[in-house]
């Protein structure tokens, strides 16, 4: 891979400035190249309107669902000259938990394999446990590079919680300057679960509101309140006296209020059945509303680098927006596509080059990553701190500890200097560390062994040999193992005028280990008998093991569906397992219950 373009970051505005171990600074970012994998375009028959040519702020752009680190997707927007008029991301919150997801068979929901996420193989859609300071290091820097693709007259709004919103504002001061900061929006729901303990409920989350610049784009957002007579003047609320009538033409309210909201949304957090994507942070789609109509006007460009199961993406669509959506899971992405391709939203689907490629999401990647390390050993097995991913383990006693910089994160000479300091500390409590290894997807070029080993002779205050060690060359030859490819077999057969595709068979050697997992957990009752009734079986054809079967009959270089024959079946359905096309020519995608993704062709059949 060619090494990637970069642009600098522009210094933060504000003076308000938090201190802790280990801040970095970021003054770059890098542009990898991009892939178009897919273009969906519908006939835009779902209720959207067309914008007037000469009113159209954004007339030759074109919706994009990006698949890579926020950091990545921004640096492409800024090579593309793409500026954002408003966004919205629903970050980690810095929970300390990880988020699964629950894997059905499409058997017509006789039976489901659930998962918890936590332990490795499990389907964890990401991980939210951080040590604060790499949080907070990982939001202000992608904080940095949303400014840097955002308009002159844009807006953000920054969603999170208790947990680390008060940490947050204080980068956002920085970032765009205390004087821009316009609201901390108060989300409120009722429904949340009781927490019980020596504490309050927690029912509410924050929402962080901030331009751009002095100029940006905001409606009031107007809610109608109908009161009688007497409350309204006893809460002393403007109105206009109108009259309401029910259905036997009694005057329900005397006067009617119609009054600007507050920072304070009174917004439930259930979302309609009609918009549950089965994604476990999702958010509701009138909170979204409020947001988008109060900070954009038809045609402006909506973006969210967090985009989940496409929440905001679809609610632009709906309201005459375009959009940017973007995330770096898998399964998000694969989300949020179905989501809007049957909203009926045109759009590109690209995924950022950047030589390192995901098993579904880093969570999933790195824990992959750790299971192929002869020896790996996890922080809490060999005692070490947070700071720590684990260690190799040697028969001895002895450990090499491990620390890997992360899937998209650069190793840096400040990130270096901040391990050092974590590396002079672990040899000041055990004496157990032979060794230090420090692994990375992505370095700066000035960077290496030599580098390393020099600055150490310099400080002269370990006497632990550290090494620097490339994802690829750990990995070798058994990086293959991450991606052992489904197989289907495929019976193509002309009927009358048409072509038939049947699906007679689909195997998968990753969901074959899981159900088996699955069973063993499952079905043991006592120390060595097993329960098999608890068992779960797969058909001899495994038709049960896809979620989503996908043609292109167009055959050009970037992928496009047809969507007359796309075929998804829900948690309690089945795929249909023979479709009829026009043609003899063509492409087949069968995406699995996890996630995982293969691609045939007729000519191969």
């Amino acid at each position: 891979m060619k090494r990637p373009k970069r642009y600098n970051i522009t210094p933060a505005l504000g003076q308000a400035l938090l201190d802790f171990q280990g801040r970095r600074f970021p003054e770059n970012m890098d542009v990898f190249e991009t892939e178009a994998t897919e273009e969906v375009r519908t006939a835009r028959s779902k209720g959207q309107k067309s914008l007037d040519e000469d009113l159209d702020p954004n007339p030759d752009f074109r919706n994009l669902l990006i698949q890579g680190d926020c950091l990545s997707a921004c640096a492409h927007l800024k090579s593309e000259n793409i500026s954002v008029d408003l966004v919205y991301i629903d970050p980690p919150f810095a929970s300390g938990a990880n988020y699964a997801k629950k894997i059905y068979l499409r058997n017509g929901g006789k039976s489901t394999i659930e998962t918890n996420g936590g332990t490795i193989g499990e389907e964890v859609m990401y991980g939210d446990i951080w040590q604060k300071e790499d949080y907070l290091n990982w939001l202000y820097e992608r904080l940095l590079v949303i400014k840097e693709v955002m308009s002159e007259t844009g807006s953000i709004y920054v969603h999170l919680d208790s947990t680390i919103g008060h940490y947050a504002k204080i980068l956002m001061d920085e970032i765009f300057g205390e004087a821009n900061f316009v609201n901390e929006i108060i989300w409120y729901y009722e429904d949340k679960f009781a927490t019980g303990g020596k504490s309050l409920d927690k029912n509410h989350d924050v929402i962080f509101f901030y331009s751009k610049g002095e100029q940006y784009t905001f409606y009031p957002i107007i809610v109608a309140k109908g009161r009688t007579t007497k409350r309204a003047l006893r809460k002393k609320i403007e109105g206009k006296t109108v009259n309401i009538l029910d259905e036997h033409g009694n005057k329900i309210y005397a006067e009617y209020s119609e009054k600007k909201e507050d920072d304070v949304w009174e917004v439930g957090r259930t979302i309609a059945n009609s918009q549950y994507e089965n994604y476990v942070t999702q958010k509701p789609e009138a909170l979204i509303e409020r947001i988008i109509k109060a900070s954009s006007d038809e045609g402006m460009i909506v973006a969210d680098f967090f985009s989940g199961s496409g929440t905001t993406a679809k609610v632009a669509r709906d309201l005459n927006r375009k959009f940017i959506a973007c995330d770096i899971g898998v399964n998000a992405i694969q989300t949020t596509r179905d989501r809007l391709a049957k909203a009926g939203a045109d759009f590109d689907v690209l995924k950022i080059k950047d030589g390192l490629r995901l098993f579904r999401n880093p969570e999933q990647t790195t824990a992959k990553i750790f299971n192929l390390i002869s020896g790996f050993r996890t922080s809490a097995e060999l005692e070490l701190g947070d700071f720590w991913d684990g260690g190799i383990a040697s028969a001895k006693g002895s450990y090499t500890p491990i620390k890997f910089s992360g899937i998209h994160r650069r190793l840096t000479k400040e990130l270096i200097d901040f391990y050092l300091e974590e590396i002079y500390k672990l040899e000041d409590t055990t004496d157990q560390a032979n060794a230090i290894m420090i692994i990375y997807a992505h370095k700066a070029p000035e960077i290496d062994q030599k580098y390393l080993n020099r600055l150490l002779d310099e400080i002269s205050k370990t006497e632990l040999k550290v090494k620097l060690v490339a994802l690829d060359d750990l990995l070798g030859e058994r990086k293959d193992t991450f991606f052992t490819p489904d197989g289907a077999d495929i019976r193509v057969r002309k009927q009358k005028n048409k072509c038939k595709v049947e699906i007679k068979k689909y195997y998968s050697p990753y969901l074959k280990n899981k159900i088996d997992e699955y069973n063993a957990q499952k079905t043991q009752r006592g120390a060595i008998e097993q329960d098999l009734s608890k068992a779960v079986e797969i058909s001899k054809e495994g038709l049960e093991l896809i979620e989503a079967v996908q043609f292109d009959t167009t055959l050009k270089k970037v992928w496009k569906s047809n969507p007359a024959l796309e075929d998804k079946a829900g948690a309690k359905e089945k795929i249909k397992g023979a479709y009829l096309l026009d043609t003899d020519k063509f492409k087949l995608k069968i995406r699995n219950i996890a996630g995982d993704e293969i691609i045939l062709a007729s000519d191969d059949l």
